[in-house]
């Protein structure tokens, strides 16, 4: 927001350059950065956790192939919050909870046409009143200005996100995000600031066609090539397909990720050769991941279950900052525990931090084993019936505190229904213990707090106005068609 007093900002800005520091654990004997240090922050489209070597993840056709080195080599130097979420399941509303560190009702992001309000505060706009210098390199459409997201980023190369509609799954973007990154750091990077750059990396979003040579990395003999182009509405690729089909699948949906991860690899390799790695506050993460029918359905946007929303999360603490390094951080994380995390380690006076309380908490802060953490998806479809366009919304909603994730689904037609995980017996979410007795003090207590914070979220909400939706050219509105938001 644009309503702090100025004379508060430029004390507070003249305080933030003074901080040598957070966190209450030192890493080691090294000095601890002389200014604030300078943030990047990636998103990786459509990444399962499943899928990545630090969590476990290895191919199911070529286990013999790391899939993601790079973020394997990242964990033995950062924090790995082994049981990270996300607040949904697809991008815009998974974003605008990352950047505002607020749950979807409260910054009213749910619709596929939608806008985050001018009104919220973002990550990026709370670093410019601090003094840094705010840049972003975006694939996707969900990350182009007309969106709102990335209100605050002064410097922004979108090039990578203008794929026209009819390569809107398959276009391949890392080219162009690998050149936006390295323009930034090389030209346009203000040596006298810290800066804040957000990378958003678009390919592990189906369409599933990764380039040579990753595209038969993961391909082995026993696997059955089929058509993967038009992944979301294909025949060819439904769920009484062979596992030898659905393995082929995967090793693409795998050589698209390891191509990602080898890019990062090579951006984390210039950083460190200009200096910029060590002093670094670096987090990656996901919007959501992906399902390859574990319940039935593939792509995202259909429910709240793990495939879809139990994301990786690294970060890598400045040195002489944070916890120690190598360190696997069990408790349960939620992406709206980002933007407090960077201010706090960024060490943003509270003057220039948003005047609402967020929702996140800052993961320098001790584990809450009481606390719960939420998820919602409004899941909208725009269909046209003659000369009119109707609506139609199912929603779900999801509450997870300890072991227990209660699931509630409110369908378009029919009555909502309730489901409960015991999530450390069952990681896969496939045995709904709702209806067993002994489980009813779960369900009543998770029901009540998901209650309790729909409320509180309207409460926020209340105090902005929603975002407008978009105004998307043709072009636009077919792209976000094509990849099934629409």
């Amino acid at each position: 927001m644009r309503r702090a007093r100025a004379f508060a900002r430029v004390a507070a800005v003249a305080l933030s350059f003074a901080a040598a520091g957070c966190g209450d654990a030192d890493r080691g004997t090294d000095r601890a950065p002389a200014r604030p240090p300078s943030v990047v922050l990636v998103t990786i489209e459509s990444l399962r956790t499943d899928h990545v070597g630090a969590y476990g993840g290895r191919s199911a056709t070529r286990p013999d192939v790391a899939i993601t080195p790079t973020l394997d080599a990242l964990a033995a130097e950062a924090v790995t919050y082994e049981r990270a979420h996300s607040v949904t399941s697809w991008t815009l509303a998974s974003h605008a909870s990352l950047f505002t560190g607020l749950y979807p009702a409260a910054h009213q992001t749910q619709r596929p046409r939608g806008s985050l309000g001018e009104g919220y505060d973002t990550l990026a706009e709370v670093l410019a009143r601090a003094g840094y210098q705010t840049a972003g390199v975006v694939s996707g459409p969900y990350l182009r200005r007309m969106h709102g997201l990335v209100q605050g980023i002064e410097w922004l190369d979108e090039a990578p996100a203008g794929v026209v509609p009819a390569r809107a799954h398959s276009d391949v973007t890392n080219p162009a995000m690998e050149r936006g990154l390295i323009e930034f750091v090389e030209l346009r990077r203000d040596a006298e600031r810290p800066f804040f750059l957000f990378a958003y990396f678009w390919d592990p979003h189906f369409d599933f066609l990764p380039p040579a040579p990753y595209d038969a990395m993961f391909v082995d003999d026993g696997v059955e090539r089929i058509d993967v182009h038009d992944f979301d509405t294909s025949d060819t690729i439904h769920p009484g397909i062979s596992e030898a089909e659905l393995d082929f699948v995967l090793s693409q949906y795998d050589g698209e990720i390891r191509a990602t991860d080898e890019l990062l690899g090579r951006f984390f390799s210039l950083l460190r050769a200009r200096g910029l790695w060590d002093d670094a506050l670096v987090i990656v993460t996901a919007d959501h991941g992906e399902e390859f029918f574990d319940h039935g359905q593939k792509g995202h946007k259909n429910n709240l279950y793990a495939e879809t929303v139990h994301v990786p999360l690294f970060v890598k603490y400045p040195r002489g900052t944070g916890p120690a390094a190598g360190t696997r951080d069990a408790r349960l994380a939620s992406l709206v525990d980002v933007a407090p995390t960077v201010l706090d380690v960024a060490g943003v006076p509270r003057a220039l931090r948003p005047d609402v309380p967020l929702d996140g908490r800052s993961l320098l802060a001790p584990p809450d084993p009481a606390r719960a953490i939420f998820l919602e998806l409004l899941s909208t479809w725009y269909l046209q019936r003659g000369s009119r366009v109707d609506v139609d919304v199912e929603r779900f909603w999801a509450a997870m505190r300890g072991d227990e994730k209660l699931v509630v689904h409110e369908p378009r037609l029919g009555r909502p229904r309730r489901e409960l995980y015991d999530v450390a017996a069952d990681p896969r979410e496939t045995r709904d213990l709702a209806s067993d007795p002994s489980h009813a003090a779960g369900v009543a207590a998770l029901g009540r707090a998901l209650d309790a914070q729909q409320a509180a979220a309207r409460e926020v909400a209340a105090r902005f106005a929603a975002g407008s939706d978009a105004q998307l050219d043709p072009e636009d509105e077919q792209r976000l068609r094509e990849l099934g938001y629409l």
